[in-house]
């Protein structure tokens, strides 16, 4: 966010500044984010998507499950 402009802030995927009364906000219990527009939402869903599926591998380093 620009420390000059309080009632703007950064787009979470592109990092564009956007108006805070413009901004899509998906919000949870410990986050918020921010993202200029519904592209960059989709691509932000796709990416955490992906991450997580990579998270829910029992195959990856640093799994709970042991063999």
């Amino acid at each position: 966010m620009n420390a000059n402009n309080p009632t703007a802030t950064s787009c979470c995927e592109c990092c564009k500044e956007i108006p805070l009364d413009a901004a899509l906000t998906p919000e949870g219990v410990e986050y918020v984010e921010h993202f200029c527009g519904l592209e960059c939402y989709q691509r932000f869903q796709v990416r955490a998507k992906a991450e997580n599926k990579t998270d829910a591998d029992p195959n990856t380093c640093g799994s709970l499950l042991s063999g």
